[in-house]
């Protein structure tokens, strides 16, 4: 295992008996498995501290590795993303650096990504934030002034139809929903009709955003652009928490002007707090768990864990986020040969 050394910043949830069998050389600067208690980010100055003399990171969200990062280690080749998302590297500077990244879309995430995001809408809708063990036990019952929402009848505006957003659209139908799409590239949607974003903000009763984070953009999602949503309408983000003014939305709660918010993601995660969604009424909050399921989790680990091994046989894994590194290395022309 000679110069096959990896640094892992994030927990991987997954057996340790099973980990020995990839020969590779892991060395875990957290627990293996997650507590269920909020981690902060690793500080840059710990992640260069436990990395250096490494050859490669494995990790979620856990850490950020930006350019100072990339800078400190200068015997970094690969950081292996696990999840889809890779905005918490600065890969334009590993890119620079020949540093190979490559990240894991686990088909199975997509599918459980889809049902919790269909779980939120109706927790909002349902509005079991008021209706739910604790409040019935209290003693309470129906009440006037929580009357319950509905998908059938509703206009559902999907942002975002890559493999996310497809999927829940398919769950929508059969639930006599009107379908909305909008994508930054041309789309066709297999039920319903594709709109521009503004108009889309305008006609929904819910949105539910599954487009991609950018680095350092301001949020999809602006004041300006929530203002646009009917009164009483219903926001779920399971996407990434940077693509919604989070204040804006928390005021727009309080004041009633939208209904209710689902939210799995937040920026920063875990949320401190003192963040304007967890104080404001009618959130429905869950800790970015939509795809923490086991069967996902192996595959996202073994996926990333593969790609690394590839890597160091100096092959070409399939998930490469920056292949301008492997054209500099010949290594595309090889593997594809």
């Amino acid at each position: 295992m000679a110069n096959r050394r990896v640094f892992v910043y994030d927990p991987l949830d997954v057996p340790e008996d099973w980990l020995r069998t990839w020969e590779l050389e892991l060395t875990h600067a957290t627990p293996l498995h997650a507590s269920g208690r909020a981690r902060p980010k690793m500080t840059a100055e710990d992640l260069v501290l436990g990395a250096r003399g490494h050859q490669a990171l494995l990790g979620g969200s856990g850490a950020r590795i930006t350019k100072e990062v990339l800078d400190a280690l200068p015997e970094l080749r690969f950081v292996a993303k696990l999840g889809i998302g890779w905005e918490v590297i600065d890969v334009a500077a590993a890119t620079a650096r020949g540093v190979v990244v490559t990240n894991s879309p686990a088909h199975s995430e997509v599918e459980l990504v889809a049902e919790h995001t269909i779980g939120l809408m109706l927790a909002c809708l349902k509005q079991f934030t008021w209706y739910n063990t604790a409040y019935v036990r209290d003693g309470g019952w129906r009440d006037g002034g929580h009357l319950l929402g509905s998908l059938t009848g509703s206009s559902i505006g999907i942002i975002g139809y890559g493999n996310i957003g497809r999927a829940v659209a398919r769950r929508l139908q059969g639930w006599g929903v009107e379908l909305l799409v909008h994508d930054v590239r041309p789309v066709v949607p297999e039920a319903g009709e594709t709109v521009e974003l503004e108009p889309l903000l305008r006609r929904a009763d819910l949105v539910t955003l599954h487009t991609p984070a950018m680095r350092d953009e301001p949020p999809l999602l602006d004041r300006k652009r929530l203002e646009l949503l009917k009164p009483g309408a219903v926001v779920i983000n399971t996407a990434r928490g940077s693509l919604i003014d989070r204040a804006a939305l928390a005021e727009l709660l309080t004041s009633g002007r939208i209904a209710a918010a689902g939210v799995d993601v937040f920026e920063p995660e875990p949320p401190t707090a003192e963040d304007p969604l967890l104080s404001a009424p009618n959130v429905f909050a869950t800790p970015h768990v939509a795809a923490w399921n086991p069967r996902v989790r192996l595959e996202m680990v073994e996926m990333a864990l593969s790609g690394l091994r590839d890597l160091f046989d100096g092959k070409v894994p399939p998930h490469v986020v920056n292949h301008e590194v492997l054209r500099e290395r010949d290594l595309i022309r090889q593997g594809e040969s």
